[in-house]
């Protein structure tokens, strides 16, 4: 390798590894490309959102925010977000939703910042079908706090709240209230441990 650049006493030339622009290139591609999408469908969308693989498929009847870096994997399968008429869903900041998640809003669902869905999960506020025929589609608001993991193919039902925290497990159904800072798991979702409160958790 040549080293004149050191004798004349020139500082050295600034090389970029093509690799290294090549992911910045890409990177930015897919933030345009997810905040064009979102805006597309009405969204009202914060700063930097990705996508990974498939791009989420999204009905927007209703209102829809989703903060800021939220990142959305459709590796597996797209992941579908969906407010129905008069139905409003939050998503807070740097929210990750994996591959065929699913979120639907027919009232009200409302998630704080640092969710994590795994591939397979859902949150609903609706039961989607009446259960007894003439007692009418049951729908309730749902309520989620910050830094809540929701396992693979987890469900959280209509009318329930997870407290901030807390880490709910595979297959789990959530059919009732979970507190802050525990792990619940199981049919239907129960909180068999705590957690702590500082335990932190890493952010992208």
């Amino acid at each position: 390798m040549s080293h004149r650049w050191l004798m004349a006493g020139q500082p050295r030339p600034l090389r970029v590894r093509s690799d290294v622009v090549t992911r910045r290139v890409f990177r930015e591609f897919g933030v345009v490309r997810a905040a064009f999408h979102f805006r597309r469908a009405g969204v009202e969308i914060g700063s930097r959102p990705f996508v990974e693989g498939r791009l989420p498929w999204i009905q927007n009847l209703g209102e829809m925010v989703v903060g800021d870096r939220v990142l959305i994997r459709g590796i597996e399968a797209r992941a579908s977000i969906e407010t129905e008429a008069r139905g409003q869903l939050e998503i807070g900041n740097r929210a990750l939703i994996n591959s065929a998640a699913s979120i639907h809003a027919a009232k009200l669902v409302r998630i704080g910042d640092d969710l994590r869905m795994a591939a397979f999960s859902s949150i609903s506020d609706s039961a989607f079908h009446e259960v007894v025929p003439g007692e009418g589609i049951r729908i309730a608001p749902v309520w989620i706090g910050d830094d809540v993991w929701l396992g693979r193919g987890s469900i959280v039902l209509p009318g329930v709240s997870i407290g901030s925290g807390s880490v709910v497990g595979a297959g789990a159904v959530v059919s009732r209230d979970v507190p802050e800072y525990c792990v619940a798991v199981g049919v239907p979702a129960r909180a068999i441990r705590d957690l702590p409160r500082d335990r932190g958790r890493t952010r992208r």
